[in-house]
């Protein structure tokens, strides 16, 4: 089986490279024939990696343990689900599904133009094909998940524990998906710089646009199950630590979320055109960056693959990326001339200032996740950041953006005008800064511009109903209807994630308490109660698991000793019973904390045993009360449910009801 998996990538390799070859040799002499064989040769890589992956599923469901990449990520006792989910828990894996879904949305995109698109397809694909180039050479060279030992195992390490959560099974995935999407408007970028700004039909960008928000969709979703599992499963009670990794995904999130706004107003002689173009290259090399980020060594995460290899070979593909796309761009202008925008009508300048904006916080996050490395070139140590400086840094920005979010709409239609919106945004703006210096930090003044956003977008919910459709009809809910109201239900999602990051980040409380059998802790309004611990044996691993009772409204009089073996009688009554637990998985012998949550919309009761004396049953017990912090996740579902909207919106017939 591994033969035919390392063929399959040496074939996809070759036939990589001819698809450059014949595309561009297509394009360049208007030839069908090559431009068909390069489209052939890419669908025929598509193939080669479609075998490679089913090789390497089969071999870890099979546990074939002559593979190297087997042995390091699954073991016999391993549940069938992470057998299937440790293809992604290693670099050579996670690079082997990156590519099949990037080629995959290639021929999607790509491959099925119409007949006075098949140049433009060409060129689009010969971009592809070259970043598949790149990653081949790093899995056939470094990474290539189908290695093997001289003598097989006899077991092997079996999965890193941290990730055997369920968030783990989606949250790779769907990122790898974002990223790999990524490259359609990346290609039509870096092709459309070698035409006229008129010579580029609309159908392509409407089909790049709609490429920008799935994969938008995806990072999104990617990236609120990675804080979910963060949260669930590293034990200290937070979902988003600054870590480089995290930051390596956030970076392109960014620069993806400016590049759908400018999408909003795009035509081909438009202000916004050209930050199309900038912005869909510098989302797909921040996606390659991250991956260099993750897998290299660059900075040290608690998530990076702790693999070292050929990095180099990223670096040198932004690199091409780069060169490649000020050619192109210098081309166009000695043969073109520079060409002239057309006036920005009044709106277009807010969605110019939103784009700075998002490149200014990305930069800061960039420059703070590289700051380790930055610092290690002129000074003796590398000086690692702490979380604390990329929250009062972005912060400002991100009070900026609820900002914008409130207002925005109503300047891209009307402008700056002496309207209550405008003087209402300046009221805002002045109590949010009083608040601020007040309270010294940024909950309140987030509160604050979270309510009058709220308040815009139901106004404009309440302008758009109340408004007559064209021709003084009664409005329908129509394919437009359905993509405003999806905007605006994202717009709604983001306010609810606020509301819970400023929530459970300011008004958060932590207890950190060595506990007997019996010992109670007090914290806000609840009264815990250890009662005992016990065994617990799963498949692949022992746990101890503390039995934890949790009481309502403590008295005043209520009695906290940590040792003492009874409930005060005003405890209140007892709304719960939680298990928090510390499993050590049997391959790898790594001891991990299981945490457990009372959940509420109001607020989480978060218990970590980080610690623990089998004889004794003492345990060391971490407590967090995280007020709102749920919002967190339902904001994020929100904005997802609203982006579907939006794609709906864009496949569906003209109208869905007559009301």
């Amino acid at each position: 089986m591994a033969e035919l998996g390392r063929f399959a990538l040496l074939l996809c390799l070759f036939l990589s490279g001819y698809a450059i070859l014949a595309d561009l040799l297509g394009s360049w002499r208007k030839d069908n024939g090559l431009l068909d064989s390069g489209r052939n040769a890419t669908v025929a890589c598509l193939g080669c990696l479609t075998i490679a992956m089913a090789v390497l599923f089969i071999v870890l469901v099979r546990g074939d343990f002559s593979i190297k990449y087997v042995v390091s990520h699954t073991s016999k006792a391993l549940p069938l689900a992470y057998k299937l989910s440790a293809l992604w828990a290693g670099a050579a894996g996670s690079l082997l599904l990156w590519l099949w879904l990037q080629v995959g949305f290639v021929v999607v995109a790509f491959c099925r133009c119409r007949p006075q698109e098949k140049v433009f397809g060409g060129g689009a694909r010969a971009v592809a094909n070259l970043v598949s180039v790149y990653f081949l050479l790093v899995m056939v060279i470094d990474k290539n998940p189908f290695d093997v030992y001289v003598a097989a195992s006899a077991d092997g390490a079996g999965l890193n524990p941290l990730l055997q959560h369920p968030a783990m099974i989606l949250h790779p995935p769907t990122l790898f998906l974002g990223y790999a999407a990524f490259v359609v408007p990346f290609a039509w970028a870096i092709t459309t710089l070698g035409y006229r700004r008129s010579d580029v039909s609309v159908p392509l960008f409407r089909q790049a646009n709609n490429w920008i928000l799935r994969a938008w969709l995806f990072l999104t979703v990617g990236i609120v199950l990675g804080s979910w599992w963060a949260y669930e499963e590293l034990g200290w009670g937070g979902y988003w630590a600054w870590d480089p990794v995290e930051n390596s995904s956030l970076l392109p999130w960014l620069t993806a979320t400016a590049l759908l706004h400018s999408c909003r107003t795009y035509k081909a002689q438009s202000p916004t055109a050209g930050w199309v173009k900038v912005l869909s290259l510098l989302t797909f090399s921040l996606c390659i960056f991250g991956t260099f980020l993750t897998r290299y060594g660059l900075v040290s995460s608690v998530h990076a693959f702790d693999e070292a290899g050929l990095g180099l070979l990223f670096i040198i593909l932004l690199v091409h990326i780069w060169i490649i796309a000020l050619g192109f761009a210098l081309y166009r202008r000695l043969r073109y001339g520079i060409s002239k925008s057309a006036s920005a009508w009044r709106g277009v300048r807010f969605i110019i200032y939103n784009n700075w904006l998002m490149i200014i916080i990305t930069l800061v996050i960039f420059v703070g996740t590289l700051f380790p490395f930055l610092s290690g070139l002129f000074t003796d140590k590398k000086i690692t950041l702490q979380p604390e400086y990329f929250t009062k840094i972005t912060s400002p920005g991100g009070l900026l953006i609820l900002l914008f979010i409130g207002v925005c709409p109503y300047l891209l239609r009307f402008g700056i005008t002496l309207g209550r919106r405008t003087i209402g945004a300046v009221i805002v703006i002045t109590a949010a800064v009083v608040a601020g210096f007040a309270t010294g930090g940024y909950a309140v003044p987030c509160f604050i511009i979270c309510g009058f956003a709220l308040l815009n977008l139901v106004a404009d919910v309440v302008g758009y109903e109340m408004k007559p459709a064209e021709g003084g009809n009664k409005r329908t809910f129509n394919r437009r209807g359905l993509r405003w109201y999806g905007s605006r239900l994202v717009h709604f999602g983001v306010l609810l994630m606020f509301v819970g990051i400023a929530g459970s980040g300011a008004y958060g409380t932590e207890e950190q308490r060595v506990l007997q059998p019996g010992g109670t802790v007090a914290i806000g309004r609840f009264k815990i109660v250890y009662n005992d611990l016990t065994a617990d044996h799963g498949p692949n691993f022992t746990a101890a698991k503390a039995h934890i009772s949790v009481y309502e409204n403590p008295g005043p009089e209520a009695t906290i000793n940590d040792n003492k073996p009874n409930v005060p009688a005003n405890a209140g009554k007892l709304i719960d019973k939680l298990t928090p637990s510390r499993a050590v998985y049997t391959a790898r012998g790594t001891a991990v904390s299981e945490v457990d949550i009372r959940r509420t919309l109001g607020q989480d009761l978060y218990l970590a045993l980080t610690d623990l004396d089998s004889r004794s049953k003492m345990i060391n017990l971490r407590i967090l009360v995280k007020p709102l912090i749920n919002w967190i996740w339902i904001g994020g579902a929100v904005m997802i449910l609203g982006v579907m909207l939006v794609l709906i919106s864009r496949y569906k017939p003209k109208v869905i009801t007559g009301d």
